[in-house]
């Protein structure tokens, strides 16, 4: 295991000290906890979310809607 060394606001310091207690853990503890968390959400694999596997919905809108919605909605330009 390695040791880091890092400077804190009073404020910062005071904050991990109270969250640690009320955890019942150590400062050292926590901040390894929370790094493992963010190290896990950076990790995460959005094609596994479930917003990202919904099954498009078949509505018999033109393929290129949404590229070209003024076209299907106001028509050609008139040029002139």
């Amino acid at each position: 295991m390695s040791t880091l060394i890092l400077e804190l606001s009073d404020t910062q310091l005071h904050k991990l000290e109270r969250l640690a207690q009320q955890r019942g853990t150590s400062i050292d503890a926590l901040v390894r906890e929370v790094l493992d968390n963010l190290a896990a959400q950076s990790e995460y694999d959005i094609t596994q979310d479930p917003l990202y596997t919904i099954k498009a919905h078949e509505t018999g809108a033109p393929a290129d809607l949404s590229q070209h919605a003024d076209h299907y909605l106001y028509g050609a330009r008139s040029e002139g």
